[in-house]
């Protein structure tokens, strides 16, 4: 599982890049008119190391790419325990 944020157009925040020359951080999904990206709090996603049937859950081990304190808070509190 991953810590990661959301942006309000629904994507995640690995999806927007910045451009030095417009000094916007767009996102790079077709069609997604989102030029400044606003992230809500902090979320655990699936990283895809569990099974195709569900059988396995997934545990956080990884460290978030970001370090706000939301992040911290919930990687404190979700590393190594089970999300479904």
């Amino acid at each position: 599982m991953l810590i990661v944020h959301r942006c309000h157009c629904g994507h995640l925040d690995r999806w927007h890049s910045s451009s030095a020359l417009t000094g916007t951080r767009s996102c790079s999904a077709p069609q997604c008119g989102c030029a400044q990206p606003v992230y809500d709090k902090p979320e655990v996603i699936p990283s895809w190391r569990g099974t195709i049937d569900g059988t396995q859950r997934d545990v956080v081990t990884r460290r978030p790419e970001c370090d706000c304190r939301g992040c911290a808070e919930l990687f404190t509190s979700a590393t190594n325990k089970e999300v479904a």
